[in-house]
């Protein structure tokens, strides 16, 4: 995405740029699908589910978060200072780096909050969709789909924003803090939480149990 943004932004304002980098971020979204990797914030509609029907303890999810978590860093980190080795990408392209994590960094915690409730809102609508189309096509679409609502307005993600405000630090491109790194990584954590698991999955189990062939849908027939 950076590398496509910054391109872009040697010809076009800073917005349009952004917005038509934005397109190419699904990409990531195709390895992860596709290629069955794991993301954090995949993990908060299955996994719980399982968890509520009893079929896992809270423990194993919670361990589950905590590893996919902690690696999904591990590897931004490396990649964060492939990418930012000198000679490896264009000036352009660390630049536009910088820019996402001048965007992460520079908000205050509301905003970034909702922000983040909005960002857990989405992944987990995508994990919903992916979990219930068929064929390879149809979640190809919807990565692709997903990336650009995440990265165009710049959604406050928890993997996606830490990998962003690293990815600026190494290159030396962002005017933010690690101190910044820290802070918007807890608030993405809780929001991306609220907006998961809060929103989604609750709302998807209040529908599930609504249906006609759930236990609450036969014990009306019976009344």
């Amino acid at each position: 995405m950076t590398v496509t943004t910054g391109a872009l932004a040697t010809v076009l304002p800073e917005g349009p740029a952004h917005v038509l980098g934005s397109l190419t971020f699904g990409v990531a979204l195709v390895f992860i699908t596709l290629g069955r990797a794991e993301l954090f914030t995949e993990n908060f509609l299955i996994p719980v589910s399982a968890v509520y029907a009893g079929r896992a303890s809270l423990p194993v999810l919670l361990r589950m978060w905590l590893i996919t978590f902690a690696l999904n860093l591990v590897g931004l980190v490396l990649f964060a200072a492939i990418f930012s080795a000198h000679g490896v990408l264009e000036p352009d392209a660390l630049q536009a780096a910088g820019k996402l994590a001048d965007t992460q960094a520079a908000r205050d915690a509301l905003p970034a909050l909702l922000s983040a409730i909005a960002a857990g809102t989405v992944m987990t609508l995508f994990t919903w969709v992916v979990a219930a189309v068929d064929g390879s096509t149809a979640r190809l679409l919807a990565a692709m789909l997903t990336g650009f609502v995440l990265l165009a307005p710049s959604l406050n993600h928890a993997i996606v924003g830490f990998g962003e405000l690293v990815f600026g630090l190494f290159a030396g491109t962002t005017a933010a803090s690690w101190g910044d790194l820290a802070r918007n990584t807890g608030i993405a954590i809780a929001g991306n939480l609220v907006g998961g698991v809060g929103l989604v999955f609750l709302t998807r189990l209040a529908q599930v149990r609504g249906e006609p062939d759930s236990g609450s849908g036969a014990s009306r027939r019976r009344r």
